[in-house]
């Protein structure tokens, strides 16, 4: 009979590193991770509001000391969002962040909670029992925790186990790039069918001339033919408003992921069962942005399973769902309705150049924020009518 844990933690990205660290020391949890190498691939642009900017993005969380983060997890700190429009128009918000070393900072987060971590194990099917949750491993190991947090991305087989319906998620594709000219205060984003269709564009300084350079990309939206390599190789070599930055780098590395862009489940919390981070959709969509979000969501599901475990009621449990509508959903509603509102006028790079006319750099700052200006709310009633005029 295999051993029966407290918490069985499946993924140790964000999400479930910063639960790990913040589990009682008392409990018996096993983190359970793909990876030989906690957070490594990097499988994202490695950027985390700064806490002035938190208090902005997420106004309901109580506690912002998550987001204190140490030097040495920073390659750089930016204090710009250059967003470029499909006519190299430039928008100039100031949104200051920390680009992390995002592998160091999870595996230094995860392993300080002093909890057993089995790496290079790959989840391939959860089953959930009234007491109990069942996780079995591609060895044929089984994993068996009265509690299991599901903390294991976009294609979350625990939320599969849970027979959820899968999210709906973008492919992305990143290099990170050698010798790349660029003012290394500003995070740069792009949008346009050409270069990103149904996502945008980034090029991220880490610092010393590197760079996170990547792409979202809806198949389903570009041309037919083109592909999301071809498309990243375009806005590398040949895109006028990006390419300039990118003359003379070099591709250091390359990774592929995919990031939820869809509204997150209506509840994290099933029974003996709790979702964390992309597994349950935590995430701003319109800028697929998913580190601060987990960081809270760890932190806030380890609390709940403590004080669960210490009065012997996992019906405490659904404090999760109440804790984390109250600290971001709200924020994630708004930036799915600017994602929604962006696809309904973004199907040519004309067009979408004509509406960003109408916005000026207090709007922006406003959308970066996830906050909806006016005027957005207001057109959003009549897109139908205005596409016949842009």
């Amino acid at each position: 009979m295999p051993d029966v844990f407290d918490v069985a933690v499946a993924g140790v990205g964000v999400a479930g590193a910063f639960l790990l660290r913040n589990l009682s020391k008392d409990l018996s949890v096993v983190g359970i991770d793909k990876r030989e190498k906690l957070g490594f691939p990097v499988e994202c642009g490695e950027i985390v509001p700064v806490k002035k900017e938190m208090r902005i993005l997420l106004p309901n969380l109580k506690d912002y000391s998550l987001f204190d983060i140490p030097e040495k997890y920073e390659s750089n700190r930016t204090d710009y969002i250059r967003f470029i429009a499909p006519d190299g128009r430039e928008f100039i918000s100031e949104f200051k962040m920390h680009v992390v070393k995002r592998d160091e900072m999870i595996s230094d987060v995860a392993e300080s909670g002093g909890h057993r971590i089995m790496k290079s194990s790959r989840i391939v099917s959860f089953r959930k029992e009234s007491n109990a949750g069942i996780i079995r491993l591609d060895n044929g190991e089984k994993i068996v925790a009265k509690i299991v947090a599901g903390c294991d991305g976009a294609n979350s087989r625990i939320a599969a186990g849970l027979k959820l319906k899968k999210l709906l998620a973008v492919p992305a594709k990143q290099y990170v790039m050698r010798n790349v000219d660029c003012d290394e205060d500003s995070i740069y984003m792009y949008v346009g069918k050409k270069i990103s269709p149904g996502g945008y564009a980034w090029i991220i300084p880490k610092g010393d001339g590197i760079a996170n350079v990547g792409i979202g990309f809806v198949s389903s939206r570009a041309e037919k033919g083109d592909t999301i390599r071809k498309a990243l190789d375009r806005f590398i070599k040949e895109y006028p408003y990006s390419s300039k930055y990118l003359k003379s780098a070099e591709i250091a590395g390359e990774i592929g992921a995919v990031v939820p862009v869809d509204l997150p489940y209506e509840r994290a919390v099933y029974d003996n069962t709790i979702l964390l981070g992309d597994a349950a959709g935590m995430v701003i969509s319109h800028v697929g942005a998913g580190i601060p979000t987990s960081m809270v969501a760890g932190d806030l599901a380890a609390k709940v399973i403590n004080e669960s475990f210490e009065g012997g009621d996992f019906s405490h449990l659904q404090e999760f769902d109440l804790l984390w509508k109250k600290s971001m959903l709200e924020t994630i509603k708004s930036s799915y309705f600017i994602k929604t509102l962006w696809d309904r006028i973004s199907d040519s790079d004309e067009r979408l150049s004509r509406y960003l006319k109408l916005i000026n750099n207090r709007d922006m700052w406003e959308i970066l924020h996830s906050r909806t200006p006016l005027k957005l709310r207001v057109a959003a009633f009549f897109i139908p009518i205005l596409n016949l005029f842009f």
